[in-house]
């Protein structure tokens, strides 16, 4: 709801303004910086959020841009406050009416959750800013009565049109509510309290339109007899030629500053006795228990500018690694880099045939798609062939078959760059290779990004302003390289290809912006989302494929403080309109945290795998962990990697499908287990090292056919 509501207060505000929801106490527009703050609320419905919206924006529109300006001095800020939410929800109402409604029902809402503290009260027997808070904000909901007495300032609180009215009806309203509280005070009790003029222009017009008299206005005669006593006094003092004395400039100067003001107000500080707005101290005090889960911490996810710099294009990566091998060559290494290309064209042509068994596969299915939909049309135009038949068959017309249209399939994948990847990379690296080789073979549009940790601090920093001000989720450190695109020419994959497999002899000396470090798995995931966003937006794509490539679990969630909190062990987040729930934890498994990320960024509409590469120890515990009570699910798991060397797993960990792998199976990675006997082999030797070398073979046929069978 909050990227729409962004949306909707940018139209309003016709400028682009920052739109945050955090943990606020209630909604606010940050006048100075243009930042619209949503709290984050237990029970928030559309017309609340457009009230809170509408508000805000309103004051983006019409309130003084700087703090001071908002300060009327002898003036309560609540009172301010008060008067110009009247002024500017009038003026949003005029220029967008279709916010009336929204409005009313917004405000019925809050008045029925008692935000205000006018439940258990009687709204009548209040003070006049509170009774005029609550029917300005409840308008012809609400029945709030006003006396005689007190309907011309009601009247003048409800016209105010621009700022200037805002500060003229406050000092008003402060010089009248102060006499009265002085009246009150007055042991003599006079029977009619002597109210204080008003001179103001603009107000004059708004009285006189209500046909009532102005409190203290003096009449005709008075006016008279007035002005003709200092038109007199002022020509006795030109005629005399003398001048005025400093005394008589200063009080000039005083009356000329506050010719437009309020007499009795607006000058020295606020009066003591001056009745407070409980209602807004009510709402104030009662929002802060509306917030959705106190114990819970609101944190922003990655903003856009900040993936834009955690990302290294794959040019960029290519150049890096040839710097490297020109480097360790430099330095008398030139065997050594020779040396991790031999095998690379055996590997290639051995991936082929795995790759033509996934193409083969994934047709297959394909082609099942489309016949599993076909349409055969019954009428149409005779078949003139077909008439003498026409006692005994009843299709006469020429009949149609209409076959589905096959899906745009994409895939993204994310490989892991982890320390502990150290041992288990070669063998990813050959498994990304086959995906990759998969992808060109059927024509499947496809992007490719290791994940890792940045060491820069120049990016970090620079990552670190591009993100949010608010409580944020801690990716500043994430390391997104691409290392192959469908976009890249010819050479410039051919060189990505060939400088990725040496990688699987080089693992210990990767260029620097490769290094292994550790697992922000949880970052990659939040990075993702743009990723896919840009994606889909040049690839017409059907149905899209989300593979990761890892050997264990993410980084746990880390926060970074902001001015709305710090530090929390439970934290809510919002991804793409979704809130999920996030635990902070230095130890134990923080599967569940990627998970709930990794279906948010996804939804139902992205096919997920898991390749996870392990070894027989880490296998182990993978199956106590995913079936803890469960032997006999334990036991074909055993099985099934005993027999293909993986066990698939659907509904996995977020995942539609795991694929866990022990790192020696070397299961679609191109690689089979050679047909190897000795020259006197037994027929048992020999059955068996045929048994071996078919088992690979199967192994792999398992692996490609699940595969294909997922993303087809």
């Amino acid at each position: 709801m909050l990227s729409r509501k962004s949306v909707l207060a940018r139209l309003l505000a016709n400028e682009n303004i920052s739109v945050q929801q955090g943990n606020f106490e209630t909604a606010f527009f940050d006048v100075e910086n243009r930042v619209l703050g949503l709290p984050l609320w237990k029970e928030m419905s559309g017309d609340l959020y457009d009230l809170l919206v509408g508000h805000e924006v309103g004051h983006a529109l019409y309130t003084p841009s700087t703090k001071e300006e908002l300060q009327v001095k002898g003036v309560p800020f609540s009172y301010v406050n008060v008067i110009e939410d009247i002024r500017i929800e009038k003026a949003m109402l005029a220029k967008y009416p279709g916010l009336v409604a929204n409005f009313k029902r917004g405000y019925l809402e809050l008045v029925e959750m008692d935000i205000f503290g006018t439940k258990k009260r009687d709204i009548n027997s209040m003070g006049f800013m509170d009774r005029l808070n609550i029917k300005a904000k409840g308008r012809d909901l609400i029945d709030v009565q006003f006396s005689d007495e007190e309907m011309p300032y009601f009247k003048m609180a409800m016209a105010v049109e621009t700022f200037q009215d805002v500060e003229n009806v406050c000092r008003a309203l402060v010089a009248w509510l102060s006499q009265k509280q002085d009246d009150k005070k007055d042991e003599n009790g006079q029977d009619e309290a002597e109210q204080p003029p008003v001179t103001l222009d603009q107000l004059e017009d708004i009285m006189s339109q209500l046909s009532m008299p102005m409190p203290g206005e003096e009449s005709e005669e008075e006016g008279k007899e007035s002005e003709e006593e200092i038109d007199s006094s002022e020509s006795e003092n030109s005629a005399s030629g003398e001048p005025e004395s400093e005394e008589s400039d200063e009080e000039s100067d005083e009356e000329s500053d506050e010719e437009k003001t309020v007499a009795g107000a607006g000058a020295g500080e606020v009066p003591d006795d001056l009745p407070e707005v409980e209602t807004e101290d009510a709402q104030r005090s009662n929002m802060k228990n509306l917030a959705e889960d106190k114990s819970k911490l609101f944190i922003q996810g990655m903003t856009r500018a900040a993936f834009e710099l955690v990302k290294t294009p794959y040019k960029d990566i290519i150049e890096s690694r040839e710097a490297r091998q020109k480097e360790m060559c430099d330095l008398g290494g030139s065997e050594f880099v020779a040396e991790s290309m031999n095998g690379y064209d055996d590997f290639m042509n051995q991936t082929k045939q795995v790759v033509n068994l996934m193409a083969k596969e994934f047709e297959m299915r394909k082609a099942a798609f489309r016949s599993a939909r076909a349409r055969t049309s019954t009428k149409g135009s005779l078949d003139v062939n077909k008439l003498h038949a026409y006692k005994y068959d009843d299709q006469l017309f020429k009949q149609v078959t209409t076959l589905a249209d096959g899906k745009n399939h994409g895939m993204m994948m994310l490989v892991d760059y982890s320390g502990s990847m150290c041992n288990v990379l070669p063998s990813v690296i050959r498994q990304t290779i086959a995906l990759v080789m998969f992808c060109k073979r059927v024509n499947i549009p496809f992007e490719v990004y290791a994940f890792t940790t940045s060491e820069d601090s120049t990016r970090i920093k620079a990552v670190r302003e591009a993100s949010s001000k608010l409580v944020r989720f801690n990716y500043e450190d994430l390391a997104l390289n691409q290392l192959f695109t469908n976009k890249m020419s010819k050479m410039d994959f051919e060189r990505a290809m060939k400088s990725f497999y040496a990688q699987t002899s080089q693992v210990r000396y990767l260029p620097r912006i490769e290094r292994l470090g550790s697992t922000p798995l949880n970052a990659a995931l939040l990075a993702t989302q743009y990723l896919i966003e840009d994606f889909l937006k040049v690839n017409p794509v059907h149905k899209m494929n989300l593979i990761t490539l890892t050997d264990g679990e993410s980084n746990p969630v880390r926060s970074v403080s902001g001015i709305d909190g710090s530090y929390s062990r439970e934290y809510m987040m919002e991804i793409k309109g979704k809130k999920i729930n996030l635990e902070a934890s230095y130890w134990g498994e923080h599967v569940t945290n990627t998970k709930a990320i990794l279906e948010a960024v996804t939804g139902p509409n992205i096919t997920t795998a898991n390749f996870f590469i392990c070894s027989r120890r880490d296998f182990k515990k993978e199956l106590y962990r995913v079936l803890p009570y469960d032997v006999r699910a334990q036991d074909e798991a055993r099985k099934s990697m005993t027999k293909d060397g993986v066990w698939i797993k659907n509904d996995c960990n977020g995942y539609n499908r795991r694929f866990v792998i022990v790192d020696s199976s070397n299961k679609m990675t191109g690689q089979s287990d050679d047909f190897e006997i000795a020259e006197k082999a037994t027929a048992n030797q020999i059955a068996k090292a045929f048994s071996k070398f078919s088992g690979s073979k199967k192994g792999n046929r398992v692996v490609t056919q699940k595969f294909a069978e997922l993303v087809a």
